[in-house]
């Protein structure tokens, strides 16, 4: 069984990702296999969503 600690290892060594939710939690709670995967997932697709977000925000300053 993973803790949210090896989860947010993980995030920060495959996307690069820091987090202040490390603050905010119990780091030594423990996270079944599903909810780890889960949020493993939901960290994979943020830097799409963040260059997407940077995209936008292009778009808007070319507009005004």
């Amino acid at each position: 069984m993973k803790t949210k600690r090896d989860l947010f290892d993980e995030v920060y060594r495959r996307y690069g990702i820091q987090t202040s939710a490390r603050f905010h939690v119990n780091l030594d709670e423990k996270m079944s296999d599903e909810d780890y995967q889960k949020s493993l997932n939901m960290y994979s697709k943020m830097p799409k969503l963040f260059e997407k977000l940077d995209e936008e925000d292009g778009k808007d300053e070319q507009r005004n």
